[in-house]
């Protein structure tokens, strides 16, 4: 019988967001688990499609129901960043595996020592942790998935040149650690190119970028707000994703807008600050590019110089490391490792 897995996050829109794609993904895999986890965007969510949230002022009534319930479940997986330290505090009668997929400053090793494995999703992941005095043994490589039959590729659209931004931020400060100005810069110098923002439809940042646009006269740069459950549409509306980022603990290093975008053969544009960089500089499958307005200008006009070659192999590097059955048999490996050894430190070896 497959183990049952209390899943610790705080996103629940998996239409819309990587890591509840994730964890939906995973629970599919694992009847009888469960999504649980503090959001700002609900005061109380009961659903067992996307999970049970209640609102952080409500942590104490979290805090209780998780004590009750978690003996019900045989390993508790947080999905979220090594300073998550209420769901490493709050995860105590079951082992703990803690996937990196957002980044910040870790919490005191003493709660990072009740991890029996850490899961990172991108090479560069594990140095991260590394530095942070975690045992290199205790850190799995595991890559995010992406649905291959459903992202694939097409012809190039017709028209101008289209480069798609589909990494919104909720708030408007982390609007520079996503890289908008050095985009909307870029826009402003290739005119001649189309710029195409999809925006989800909450928080306070799309407001702030609509008055950039305005302010710089950008009329080849839309900004889309809404609800889109069927991405590949609009990826076969453009010819580039890009994730130009600045700001590491304001981002998330394997965007999903990265990975599918490469599942449909487009290339992409990236900054060494994505920490899927190293894989697309070695596969050749889009452009790494200074986080400023000239250095994104450029490598647009090499991806648009080349854009069959790249687009042929964005496609390969989704094949090769991004699939969903590797990504399934990454989470399965790792927990009969961990239900069946117990602390696992010696066990848990990196993989990838």
């Amino acid at each position: 019988m497959p183990p049952r897995i209390a899943y610790w996050t705080s996103a629940f829109e998996p239409e819309m967001e990587a890591i509840a794609a994730e964890v939906a993904l995973l629970r599919r895999q694992f009847p009888g688990s469960v999504a649980w986890g503090l959001t700002h965007r609900h005061r109380l969510l009961l659903s067992w499609r996307r999970g049970y949230g209640l609102s952080p002022r409500l942590h104490l009534l979290f805090r209780a129901a998780t004590r009750l319930l978690e003996p019900f479940f045989q390993l508790n997986h947080v999905f979220g960043s090594p300073g998550d330290w209420f769901y490493l505090e709050g995860s105590r009668r079951r082992p703990i595996v803690l996937t990196v997929a957002t980044w910040t400053l870790p919490v005191e090793p003493a709660l990072l020592r009740r991890v029996e494995c850490f899961v990172v999703e991108h090479p560069g992941g594990r140095d991260l942790l590394k530095q942070a005095g975690i045992d290199p043994g205790r850190v799995r490589l595991i890559f995010p998935p992406v649905d291959l039959e459903r992202f694939t590729p097409s012809p190039p659209p017709a028209g101008p040149f289209t480069v798609l931004f589909a990494s919104s931020p909720d708030k408007a400060e982390w609007l520079e650690g996503r890289g908008v100005p050095q985009l909307l810069e870029a826009a402003r110098l290739r005119p001649h190119m189309r710029f195409r923002l999809l925006w989800r439809p909450w928080g306070d940042s799309a407001p702030r970028v609509r008055q950039w646009i305005a302010e710089r006269g950008l009329r080849n740069v839309e900004l889309v707000t809404g609800c889109f459950p069927d991405m590949a549409v609009h990826y076969r509306q453009v010819h580039v994703t890009a994730t130009p980022f600045t700001d590491l603990s304001r981002s998330k290093p394997a965007p999903n807008s990265l990975i599918e975008s490469l599942a449909c053969g487009r290339p992409v544009l990236v900054t060494e600050t994505v920490g899927l960089a190293e894989v697309v500089r070695e596969a050749a499958a889009g452009e790494v590019s200074e986080p400023t307005g000239p250095g994104l200008a450029e490598a647009l006009d090499r991806l648009e110089a080349d854009w069959i070659s790249y687009s042929t192999r964005a496609r390969r590097l989704a094949e090769r490391y991004f699939g969903v059955g590797a990504f399934l048999r990454g989470y399965r490996r790792l927990y009969a490792e961990v239900l069946g050894a117990g602390r696992v430190s010696s066990r848990c070896q990196p993989a990838g």
